[in-house]
């Protein structure tokens, strides 16, 4: 990673952000077209934090704002989500291997759900890889920070919808094998990819994705928020 250029981190909420915003040394803000966006040192690196809103069409937008304005060497996407896959417990950590859009059906054509029709094989759904270095260093922080058994690498499926129902997550299960949902990362994937620029998610898991799912993400959302923090922090250290 060019040492020169800051890394950029971006979260949907403020109990995301606020951790990281904490933690910039030499902090310095810069609003652009509604955006509030935080520079700085962040574990000995330029960092550059954003909260972009939550779902696709606020983290993309985001995400290109970023890029174009601050050109960073990297992206990461920070925050919490709901637990699809097996194995997974409240406060676990899944660093992506992979991001799709799990809510893009275009299934009526012939093509697999998730497919973003952007070229390619339509039979299967697009997904996004996270850059090597970055998803390795993701993965480094969380198990310094949580310990190797809370931490988990798999697919995030993205939509604009909080999944909170047995159905739901079967679906999303069954269809995509993920291991996480959330709202945001696969649409920061997109822009990170059409724009040639490095990126990694690294999610903490607030809620089962079940029916006690809106009470739990309620319940542990700050203390989830913070430990995604943490481990970002860690990690932008090792880039």
């Amino acid at each position: 990673m060019n040492s020169k250029q800051p890394v950029g981190i971006i979260a949907a909420m403020d109990s995301e952000l606020a951790g990281l915003v904490a933690a910039l040394e030499q902090p310095r803000q810069h609003v652009l077209w509604g955006l509030t966006f935080y520079s700085g040192l962040l574990s000995g690196r330029e960092a550059v934090l954003v909260k972009c809103g939550v779902g696709k069409v606020n983290a993309a937008r985001t995400a290109q704002i970023l890029i174009d304005r601050f050109e960073p060497c990297a992206l990461l996407n920070s925050g919490i989500a709901g637990g699809i896959g097996p194995g997974l417990s409240v406060g676990d950590a899944v660093v992506a291997d992979g991001l799709v859009q799990h809510d893009f059906d275009v299934t009526a054509f012939g093509h697999a759900r998730g497919y973003l029709c952007t070229g390619g094989d339509s039979s299967s759904p697009t997904v996004f890889r996270p850059d090597a270095a970055v998803q390795s260093a993701l993965r480094r922080a969380a198990e310094e920070v949580l310990g190797r058994e809370h931490v988990h690498s798999g697919l995030i499926a993205t939509g604009d919808q909080f999944i909170s129902g047995p159905g739901q997550k079967a679906a999303i299960r069954q269809v995509f094998s993920a291991a996480a949902a959330e709202m945001e990362g696969g649409a920061i994937a997109q822009a990170a990819v059409l724009s040639g620029v490095p990126f990694g998610v690294l999610r903490v898991i607030s809620d089962l994705a079940d029916d006690t799912a809106p009470d739990s993400s309620d319940r542990f959302e700050e203390e989830t928020a913070r430990r995604s923090a943490r481990i970002v922090k860690q990690a932008v250290g090792q880039l």
